[in-house]
């Protein structure tokens, strides 16, 4: 296509061009604190010299908080060639920058590369500059591929169930292909000790009270949930050294399919979040750097409230409230939704949405099961009541095993219910977020 010489120009690229796909693409200039474009990044590279650093300028910074994605752009005239700038932009400014993704684009093409990747990991012709709708199309279908979804397990109730809901419900996703990160936020760390990271077979092995707190005192110099927390800001902050495969993944069949963890342990106690600005938000800033990495997070939330609890909450797109079908239980998922929707305020609806609340260990040969179900439909109407995860001996074994359910129900066959049961809940809570996210894009 013969495009008019003003397309020569870089600036009438970027702005004809670039922002106008940024724009249809749903990524606005700015949007609170989530969305926000930085004209000119600057970055520190190496000098040809290699005796000191230079600063170059990357036409665009997008930071797109709400989906967990942050990309560079670099953008050329119909003039220049892309192929220049890839090497610079792969070696020099990805690298430095500490960021995954980085966008070439001029009026002839889009280039998409990750870091560490030398070939694209998609590509666009464009057949005209000035129909916006395609190019937009392709950018978010991209950035689709490569969001996050962070789904906080929340209650301020101990005793529900919390922890196994979470474990599981990373199984199930990674079983249907999903890579999962677990985080762990409760200082009794069950999550960690069920996923395999915690050394839970050592333990108990443990012969004497000494033997037990060699192990304990073995995490005390590991790299866990509150260096991560900590450290997520530092320049040359890597996610990876702070991350451990879950030993779930050992039954895992499908190729894609992962858990990962984010371990916590007795050193996640608040006290050294509480003297940091914004030290709530650490994990939801953190989360940032993963981007592509992980399809899903989910986040195993103490029942106190403090900073560690308030950083899952930031971190949650989405909520899920497990709770017994007892009378304190029910009261308490009052607090929850107290607290999800100051999120919500704060974070212009892109965090802390309540899925829905999930009735566990239910009993209904009892009456109270069935009159408490009852009652939350009346206090909580506008919260939906999601699948139910039913009293079952087979839950408890899976647990104190640390399996997942389904994998003990592969060798009992009575354990195939309470497994069946995990899976359909999983699948519901996929498709409730499908359904959220599909109106929003409508």
């Amino acid at each position: 296509m013969l495009l008019s010489s003003e397309w020569d120009y870089e600036e009438y690229v970027c702005v004809h061009l670039v922002e106008e796909m940024l724009i249809k693409a749903g990524i606005p200039k700015r949007l609170g604190s989530l969305i926000c474009w930085h004209p000119q990044f600057r970055i520190k590279v190496p000098n040809i010299k290699g005796t000191g650093f230079t600063e170059k300028k990357v036409d665009f910074l997008i930071e797109d908080h709400a989906k967990y994605v942050s990309f560079l752009i670099e953008v050329k005239s119909a003039k220049q060639r892309i192929n220049a700038a890839r090497f610079q932009l792969l070696e020099k400014y990805l690298y430095r920058s500490n960021l995954k993704f980085g966008v070439l684009i001029n009026p002839f093409l889009i280039e998409i590369y990750e870091y560490g990747q030398s070939e694209p990991k998609a590509t666009f012709e464009i057949e005209n500059p000035l129909h916006i709708d395609p190019i937009a199309t392709f950018l978010t279908t991209f950035l689709e591929t490569v969001k996050m979804r962070t789904i906080a397990i929340h209650t301020s109730k101990g005793g529900v169930g919390k922890t196994t809901l979470t474990v599981n419900m990373a199984y199930e996703l990674a079983k249907q292909g999903n890579k999962v990160l677990v985080v762990d936020l409760d200082d009794q760390a069950n999550a960690s000790l069920s996923l395999g990271v915690n050394k839970g077979d050592e333990i108990d092995a443990a012969s004497s009270l000494e033997e037990i707190e060699q192990i304990l005192d073995s995490f005390e110099d590991r790299q866990e949930l509150m260096e991560f927390l900590l450290e997520c800001v530092d320049e040359d902050f890597d996610y990876r050294k702070y991350i451990y495969p879950s030993s779930f993944n050992t039954y895992l069949t499908t190729r894609d399919g992962k858990v990962d963890v984010l371990p916590g342990s007795y050193k996640t106690k608040p006290h050294s979040l509480e003297v940091l600005p914004s030290g709530e938000k650490r994990l939801n800033k953190g989360l940032q750097k993963l981007a592509g990495e992980y399809d899903y997070c989910l986040i195993d939330t103490p029942p106190t409230y403090n900073r560690i609890t308030w950083n899952g909450i930031f971190a949650a797109q989405y909520v899920v409230i497990p709770s017994q079908m007892e009378y304190l239980s029910v009261y308490g998922i009052r607090n929850p939704i107290r607290k999800t929707r100051e999120v919500r305020e704060d974070t212009e609806d892109t965090r802390g949405i309540i899925l829905g609340i999930v009735p566990m260990m239910t009993d209904h040969n009892t009456k109270i099961t069935k009159t408490i179900l009852a009652l939350v439909e009346k206090h909580f109407p506008k919260i939906p009541l999601l699948a139910e995860v039913k009293r079952a001996v087979h839950m408890r074994e899976a647990s104190l095993q640390r399996l997942p359910i389904s994998v003990r129900a592969e060798h009992y066959q009575k354990a195939e219910g309470a497994a069946m049961q995990l899976a359909n809940l999983t699948r519901e809570i996929v498709e409730k977020i499908d359904s959220l996210e599909n109106k929003k894009r409508v």
